[in-house]
Order: structure tokens, then C-alpha cells, then sequence
């Protein structure tokens, strides 16, 4: 894989030091505000929900309001590529499924400035990590890229 998930990742999993009386988990889990209209790549780490030798298989995003170009799984990473058409407070739902049949859903906050981005990006179709010979897409049964990680 030439391509990794960018600094935009957060843990799903509240870290032990974290875990005191009076902290709402889900209050700490928070990407970096983002401008609206401005794209970029999301991640949650599930690495420290995974029992051994487990994996995710399967990881859906929801953001209301807002646009998701493509979804991915790296490793122990659920990665979307994210738009933000909604200013204000946002929540973006991620329900991800592992090899042993456990599903996880967590809830990650973000804060979408109300100031458009500068540049509109242009939305890429595929996640790097989808697997193409010669433009060809390969989907996996429910049409989905194939991907690697």
C-alpha cells in the first residue's frame, strides 16, 4: 500500500487513562474542524476493540448532510473520504463488522466551520487501496471494490 490514512484518526476505543468517572467516551472522540465544502480522508482505529487475531470486514459510514466519496478499511483503520456540505456541529456514525461476526458502532463529533473552503476538490472515486488492473475494477459480491489492507 503506497497510500495511509492521514493524521485525521482517532481511536474508537476510550484509552484506559481516560477512563474516569465523569467523562462521556463518546464527548472525546473528535476529528479536527473542518471548513465547509473541504474533503478529506476520516479514520477510526478499532485496534484496541479487536480481540487476537481479528479483523474488520466491513465498515459503514453515515454523515448525515453530508457526502462520503468512498469508504475503506486499512488494517484496523474504517477510512471514508468525507464532504462537508453542512456547517455547525456534525456526528458521523461509523458500524464496522469483524471477522468473528462482533459489530462495533461508534460516534465521532466534528465541528464544520462555516467558511467555505478555498478549493473544491475534486472527488475521488475509488479508495486507494482498491484493486484495478488496467481500469478495470475488481468488486467483491456486493459490487464493491475489492480492496487491500
Amino acid at each position: 500500500m503506497t497510500w495511509a490514512p492521514c493524521r485525521r484518526i482517532v481511536r474508537a476505543d476510550v484509552p484506559p487513562a481516560f477512563r474516569v468517572r465523569g467523562i462521556n467516551a463518546p464527548l472525546l472522540l473528535c476529528w479536527p474542524n473542518a471548513a465547509l465544502n473541504s474533503a478529506a480522508d476520516y479514520s477510526l482505529d478499532f485496534a484496541g476493540m479487536l480481540c487476537c487475531g481479528d479483523r474488520i470486514v466491513e465498515a459503514v459510514f453515515e454523515a448525515s448532510g453530508n457526502q462520503i466519496a468512498w469508504s475503506s478499511i486499512f488494517g484496523t483503520f474504517a477510512t471514508a473520504w468525507i464532504v462537508w456540505l453542512t456547517s455547525g456541529p456534525q456526528t458521523v456514525t461509523v458500524t464496522a463488522r469483524t471477522s468473528d461476526g462482533q459489530v462495533f458502532t461508534v460516534s465521532v463529533s466534528v465541528t464544520v466551520q462555516s467558511t467555505a473552503s478555498l478549493i473544491a476538490p475534486d472527488l475521488p472515486l475509488l479508495p486507494p487501496n482498491a484493486i484495478t488492473l488496467g481500469g478495470v475494477i475488481f468488486p467483491d459480491a456486493s459490487g464493491a471494490p475489492l480492496v487491500t489492507g
